[in-house]
């Protein structure tokens, strides 16, 4: 399991199974509609705003100062119920992380068909290195780009999406 391509596989497989904890705690932890409103004022207000400071109406301006508060304080009602989920998950994410950094040490898991290297020399170290087959990630680098890429596409069928 840690050389590629089942180290690849593990990794995905993991990085899927640690989304879905993520996805169970916000579900249970949190009101989703809830939020998905408060996100869905805050975004009005902001577009609000921005209509407002480029008309420069001082009525448009005011209204918005005077609703600023209010939005504040459901930012910060937001961001609250966005790490009541993180308890249940920040755990078993560090162990996880910890025991496969462990299990890989620094190695290949994952080797990209191309050298980005050349355009990118400042990966190699970081994030793997130069082989001869293309540019072979370390665990953290492929954890990275596999996290990027399918976080968002998990979340997004349960409601979760980061992008709006």
């Amino acid at each position: 399991m840690a050389t590629p391509p089942w180290s690849g596989i593990l990794i995905v497989l993991v990085n899927i199974g640690l989304a879905l904890i993520s996805i169970w705690a916000t579900n249970k932890f949190t009101d989703v509609e809830k939020m998905k409103q408060d996100m869905a004022e805050v975004k009005a207000w902001q577009d609000k705003m921005k209509a407002a400071r480029k008309s420069m109406d001082p009525v448009a301006l005011q209204e918005v100062i005077n609703d600023q508060g209010r939005i504040m304080r459901l930012n910060s009602s937001m961001m609250g119920a966005r790490m009541k989920p993180m308890c249940y998950f920040y755990i078993p994410f560090i162990l996880v992380f910890t025991i496969l950094g462990a299990i890989f040490q620094g190695g290949i898991v994952a080797v990209l068909p191309f050298n980005i290297d050349k355009a990118l020399p400042f990966l190699t170290g970081m994030l793997g290195a130069p082989t001869s087959a293309g540019f072979g990630l370390s665990f953290y680098g492929f954890y990275l780009l596999v996290g990027f890429g399918l976080g968002n596409l998990i979340r997004k069928p349960f409601g979760q999406s980061m992008t709006t």
